[in-house]
Formats: C-alpha cells, structure tokens, sequence
C-alpha cells in the first residue's frame, strides 16, 4: 500500500493564515469603536457641565434682577430708613467699584459702611445687607439688597434723592455670584 499525501492548494494554506489577521484587525477596531465612544461620552458630559452652569447663572441672575426690583419697591413707597438693615444714609466708600461688591464673603463684617470689601455673610451680630422677602425659586439663599442714598436736594417744594442699589443672587448653586447695580433718582413732592 502506498500512500500518497495530498498536498493542500495555496489557496487553502494562505486563508489558514489569513485568520489571525481577521483577529487582529477585529480588535484594531474594537479599539477604535471604545476610543469613539469614550470621547463622545467626554464631550456629552463637559456639554451638561456647561449647560447647568448656565442654568445655575441664569437663575443668580434673575434673582438678583429680582432683588433689585424689591429694594427700587422700598425707595418708591418710602420706606428706605437708615434703620433698616441694608439701608445707607450716606454712600459706602467704595461703592462705586466693582471689587467692592463681589470680593466680600472672606470674613465677618465689623462696620458695615467702612468695611471693604463688602461683607454679603453675615456670620457674626452684624448685618449689612438686607434679604429678600421671597426667595426666587430654585435659588439656593435669599437674594440681598444694599440701598445707599447719594444725593438728596430740595428745590421749590420737592425733594430730588439719587440712590444706588446694589443686589446679589448666587444662585442654585450657591456659587454663581452675580452682582447688579442701579441708579435711581427720585423726586417727591408735598
């Protein structure tokens, strides 16, 4: 009996190699796909960071606008008295910048018309802005109003006041700080 040994076609020994390569090219693109998608999920995640953000900011911002709307209320029915918390006679003496306002949460406030930066916390007896009656929905605390007479001239009968009000709102998440300010002049007469 002889044996005769049946040699493979090319064609069969080159597909038997052809397989590891199909493997390999499947992982390669696996790969791909994972890095694909993790990049999408990285983007998807930065874009609600962002939008929250932007809602948060809203929010502050309307709350301020709301604040400031409730403290022009005061000066327009009368009731602007330097008895009141958040009420100034006189101006603060950095009231007119910036800095003045949005720098002030570091430590408690001992005199609230010399004090600089303002003092927004109070976290001791002294208070030096006024909250909000209502809080805006979603906000995280009260919005507060600061209401400094300017001016006050009587001409004729009248009297004319200028007044700044300043208010702030820092949102639901209590990090958005927004900061707005007013002039109002007002003029009333017997």
């Amino acid at each position: 009996m002889t044996r005769k040994f049946l040699r493979r076609p090319s064609s069969v020994a080159s597909r038997a190699r052809q397989r590891g390569m199909t493997l390999l090219v499947g992982l390669m693109l696996l790969l791909l796909l994972t890095v694909i998608s993790t990049i999408g999920f990285h983007n998807t995640t930065m874009s609600e960071r962002m939008t929250g953000n932007s809602v948060d900011r809203n929010v502050a911002f309307q709350s301020a606008e709301s604040a400031g709307k409730e403290a022009l209320q005061v000066i327009e029915t009368g009731a602007f008295s330097v008895a009141t918390t958040g009420h100034y006679d006189t101006p603060l003496a950095q009231g007119g910048t910036t800095t003045h306002w949005t720098q002030g949460d570091g430590a408690e406030a001992t005199t609230c018309n010399v004090d600089a930066p303002f003092r927004w916390l109070s976290t001791g007896t002294v208070k030096c802005a006024a909250d909000v009656g209502t809080k805006y929905a979603n906000n995280a605390n009260n919005a507060q109003y600061v209401i400094e007479r300017l001016t006050q001239n009587s001409s004729g009968g009248s009297t004319t006041s200028t007044y700044r009000v300043t208010s702030r709102s820092t949102g639901g998440s209590g990090n958005a700080d927004v900061v707005l300010q007013t002039l109002y002049v007002r003029t009333t007469t017997p």
